[in-house]
């Protein structure tokens, strides 16, 4: 590569500016042929993709954004001196040619979010689970109660299975109350 296209290609990539697609969209509507930073600012945060941002956060990125756009060139200020009074407008050297589209706006999900949640959907799987086997249980209790009080002469065999199935509906319970312990404390 020559030197003269070496030096064409840095002035062509110099006089580009990375934008989030979302600020973009926002800066090539219609509805924002001239505007101020609250505007856009407030146009920003009620973007599907930003509404988990802060005031301030969506503020400080706006501002540094219309800076830099500024120093590019891109950007005519329109009446008003203060600077929250200061009116914008894209002037005719931006277009899209200008624009390195940069990574969309996303909130950030930890890991430790992720596994929380998958924690959390577990144990709430395992309490539905219990809770099922609770109700069968208190069902198996409640026929041999009325099956021992039908046939007195298999009382004694009746009553083995009948502590048995208390025994683990007691076991299930302390399972089901451990469970949405754990659950309130996620």
């Amino acid at each position: 590569m020559s030197r003269n296209s070496r030096q064409s290609l840095k002035n062509r990539t110099m006089n580009k500016i990375q934008i989030k697609p979302e600020f973009l969209s926002l800066l090539v509507s219609s509805k924002h042929d001239t505007f101020t930073a609250m505007e856009l600012t407030n146009a920003y945060l009620k973007l599907p993709s930003c509404h988990d941002l802060k005031k301030v956060a969506a503020r400080q990125f706006v501002l540094r954004n219309l800076q830099r756009l500024d120093d590019k060139g891109f950007l005519d200020k329109v009446g008003g001196e203060g600077s929250r009074a200061t009116r914008y407008r894209l002037n005719d050297s931006f277009s899209k040619d200008c624009v390195i589209t940069g990574k969309p706006h996303r909130p950030i999900v930890s890991k430790v979010d992720i596994a929380s949640a998958d924690f959390a959907i577990g144990l709430e799987e395992k309490l539905k689970v219990h809770k099922l086997e609770l109700l069968s249980t208190v069902g198996e209790i409640e026929e041999y109660e009325l099956i021992g009080s039908e046939t007195p002469q298999r009382r004694e065999h009746i009553q083995e299975l009948y502590n048995h199935a208390r025994d683990h509906y007691s076991k299930t319970l302390g399972r089901i109350r451990a469970l949405e312990s754990l659950i309130s404390h996620c």
